[in-house]
């Protein structure tokens, strides 16, 4: 009797997102741990978080808290599961191509919050992971790479995944941010002007770096990836 009842006892604490949440350290292995066990999800799917995730707490991409928190609330969302596992499997794939993600976790935090459909969720974090895979080409092109040392005049800044990740996401943003207030894409000065602002108005970007973009990419090349991203938001409201 008294087995069964312990049997019980680690069943709960096992599956309780409360519990889970309210652990003082969140550790690599109770996010693997409650891949395992608790996510609705298939096992291919559970596979490829698992990897993505692995790397992702490896270099630095996601925090395992921040991680964790994210998979309780997609997991009980009341969404079909087919939609559960595409959200997941889109931030899974930005981790494997180390696409900054946490423009796109906000967004389904936001869009949860707002009790907005999951549909509507994947659609727009989908959008978004374009954006910010064309800006990371875009500036990896032009040198701007993990584990390298870019020199800015006097100063040689070493590019570390925190850094790189948070000059993706402040373009990445301030490029949808200009687009979906519905500013012209077409005007390319106007667009490299808004980088420039939100890259200015951050703080934990060094002040060499928010230069050496407005160096080193031109209006024309933001301005491309402005009328990319009206043409996907026009996409996805003729669908």
């Amino acid at each position: 009797m008294k087995k069964a009842l312990l049997v019980v006892l680690l069943l709960v604490i096992v599956s309780s997102p409360s519990i889970w949440a309210g652990q003082n350290q969140v550790t690599p292995q109770d996010v693997y741990d409650y891949i395992n066990c608790c996510l609705e999800v298939s096992a291919q799917t559970k596979a490829t978080l698992l990897q993505a995730f692995q790397k992702g707490f490896k270099e630095g991409a996601i925090a395992p808290q921040r991680a964790l928190q994210l998979l309780q609330r997609i997991n009980g969302s009341g969404a079909a599961i087919e939609l559960r596992e595409q959200v997941l499997l889109t931030i899974a794939k930005a981790l494997l191509e180390e696409v900054p993600v946490e423009m796109l976790m906000s967004k389904v935090e936001e869009g949860l919050a707002r009790g907005q459909p999951m549909a509507e969720i994947l659609a727009e974090i989908g959008e978004r992971k374009a954006t910010l895979e064309e800006v990371k080409a875009l500036l990896e092109g032009k040198g701007f790479k993990i584990g390298l040392e870019l020199r800015v005049g006097s100063v040689t800044l070493k590019l570390n995944i925190g850094l790189t990740g948070l000059v993706i996401t402040d373009v990445a943003g301030a490029l949808e941010d200009y687009v979906r207030d519905g500013n012209d894409p077409a005007a390319s000065l106007a667009v490299k002007q808004a980088v420039s602002l939100r890259l200015q108005r951050d703080r934990s970007v060094p002040t060499a770096l928010t230069g050496w973009v407005s160096a080193s990419v031109s209006p024309d090349e933001f301005g491309r990836i402005a009328r990319n991203i009206a043409g996907r938001l026009a996409e996805m409201k003729g669908k």
